[in-house]
């Protein structure tokens, strides 16, 4: 055998259909290509009828044909050939030639025309077969490739040896907001920071170098038209090439869901800290409370002690109950709907407003999206902190904000210094308070979206302010009732 590339020896065979109605040419023909070509398949056929058959049955890569054999010739064949198959290779290989046979055989579109001679011509036709294929199944191969990824539907670029975009599919475009000639001809920092660019170039660095991996994958930042910024991961390649660099190839990944998915882990994690500090030290006083009590009952036989006791385990349980609640609400709300925050709010105050107590609602129907059971949850935890916090007679506002709702109260108020720590976990200002009121309210807020403060009120109580859209101020309808 005389081809000594090892990556030829390894490579998928040739299939090459040949036909000529002579049968002793076509032996002669096959031992020669079998061996002057490290990998082929010849398939030999003396009757041109039977072509065809033979292409639709098998996966060809070429077509050799004489041109002068019963019933038809070569350029007829070639014509019923590439009405079929019009990217199929085929050759002809004659040994009754001319110029005008020639000439008829390039207009058609043939892919090759040869004479019919000794070993020299049998070595063209070794040489034009092989060629013929490859280009072939290359062009399969990337056809095959370009249905893939279209139907991935990732953003693709080319990047030439110049360091300008020279390809991107529609992907591309989309993802970055750029039409097609304002990004070829670009340099990559169009679209990628300047870290970015350089982390591009180490990898491409790596990439090129004798010993360095065939592809890379890392994280960049993409820049759009917009000024937005998206995170991608980068898989990137370089373009096959000899001596000459030629550039790289590169498939984006939009990879802001995973990013959204590690910060939400990085805040369970920070939540669960959180409620280990939370258990292990505000537990402990209303436990220890307890365990006194309890003692005391048995020492001293007085039923008073007991009354401790329970108000203790209440307050454990209390506390426990909104530990879980405040890991509940820790998710964001995605699934909301127009709801009337007085509704709400007048349904959760049922539990806790007396005769004496007022609660007024706002002078129109105020609707929010939100999440109803949740914003409800909001209304409960509030009102519980006013109730902990004031006296009755106590009135409760619900006012319409330029950019939301607030709920106000005439209450004793905050000292202004505490304003920054009120939403922490465990701070509270009442003696049977588990401190975990407003932090629930903080965290049904931040699953919605909105901002929330709290300050001084009109009457000198208490005030929180929920920001649920500045661009988007809460709507109304016609009024309802207060009710007290």
């Amino acid at each position: 055998m005389s081809v000594d590339d090892p990556e030829e020896a390894t490579a998928a065979p040739i299939e090459l259909l040949h036909v000529d109605d002579d049968s002793a040419f076509l032996d002669l023909t096959e031992s020669f290509l079998t061996n002057e070509l490290a990998a082929v398949d010849v398939t030999t056929v003396t009757d041109p009828e039977a072509v065809l058959p033979k292409l639709d049955a098998g996966s060809f890569h070429c077509v050799v044909s004489d041109y002068d054999m019963p019933g038809t010739d070569g350029l007829e064949l070639l014509a019923d050939v590439r009405e079929r198959f019009p990217d199929l290779p085929f050759v002809l290989y004659t040994g009754k030639g001319s110029e005008e046979i020639a000439a008829q055989a390039i207009n058609a579109g043939v892919t090759g025309y040869l004479q019919k001679g000794g070993p020299d011509q049998h070595r063209r036709l070794a040489n034009r077969v092989k060629h013929a294929a490859h280009e072939y199944r290359a062009k399969i191969e990337s056809e095959r490739y370009s249905t893939v990824l279209r139907a991935l539907d990732y953003p693709i670029y080319v990047v030439n040896a110049d360091a300008e975009f020279e390809y991107v599919n529609e992907a591309f475009l989309d993802l970055v907001g750029y039409d097609r000639d304002e990004v070829i001809g670009s340099p990559p920092g169009k679209i990628k920071t300047d870290e970015g660019v350089r982390r591009a170039n180490d990898m491409l660095a790596s990439i090129v170098s004798s010993e360095g991996p065939e592809t890379q994958q890392f994280r960049v930042d993409i820049r759009t038209k917009d000024g937005d910024t998206v995170p991608c991961y980068d898989h990137m390649a370089a373009l096959p090439f000899d001596e000459a660099f030629r550039g790289s190839v590169g498939i984006l990944r939009d990879a802001t869901r995973e990013q959204r998915r590690r910060e939400e882990l990085i805040r369970q994690n920070e939540r669960l800290d959180e409620f280990t500090s939370i258990v292990s030290h505000d537990l402990r006083t209303p436990l220890q409370n307890a365990r006194t009590a309890a003692e005391m009952a048995r020492t001293t036989g007085d039923d008073a002690h007991l009354d401790t006791l329970d108000r203790e385990h209440e307050r454990m349980e209390r506390m426990i109950d909104e530990l879980l609640t405040l890991a509940r609400e820790g998710r964001t709300a995605s699934e909301t709907e127009p709801v009337d925050v007085g509704v709400i709010a007048a349904e959760a105050w049922e539990p806790f407003g007396t005769p004496r107590d007022a609660l007024e609602l706002p002078d129109g129907d105020l609707r929010i999206d939100a999440d109803r059971s949740r914003l409800r949850r909001l209304f409960e935890n509030l009102l519980r902190n006013v109730d902990d916090h004031c006296a009755s007679p106590v009135t409760v506002r619900v006012g319409r904000s330029e950019d939301g709702f607030y709920v106000a109260d005439d209450g004793p108020g905050i000292d202004a210094t505490e304003c920054e720590t009120l939403f922490e976990p465990g701070f509270t200002t009442a003696a049977d308070g588990t401190g975990f009121g407003l932090t629930i309210v903080k965290r049904i807020a931040d699953a919605h979206g909105w901002a929330v403060s709290i300050g001084e009120s009109a009457t000198g109580g208490t005030r929180v302010d929920f920001e649920t859209d500045p661009s988007t101020p809460a709507t109304s309808d016609p009024a309802v009732p207060s009710q007290g």
